[in-house]
């Protein structure tokens, strides 16, 4: 009995780490995507004013 509880409690909680990690991973590469997008606005931007 105790046994089993113990193997659910370890997979849960390895589940949530996991999830956990993925979700930071995806934070971190949509912040690099943003911050390209916003590079390659300011870009467009300054190339406007120079024409």
């Amino acid at each position: 009995m105790k046994t089993t509880f113990f193997i659910t409690l370890l997979s849960v909680l390895t589940i949530a780490l996991l999830i956990t990690y993925m979700v930071k991973k995806e934070q971190r590469s949509m912040n690099r995507l943003s911050n390209k997008f916003i590079r390659l606005l300011e870009r467009f931007n300054s190339w406007q004013m120079m024409r």
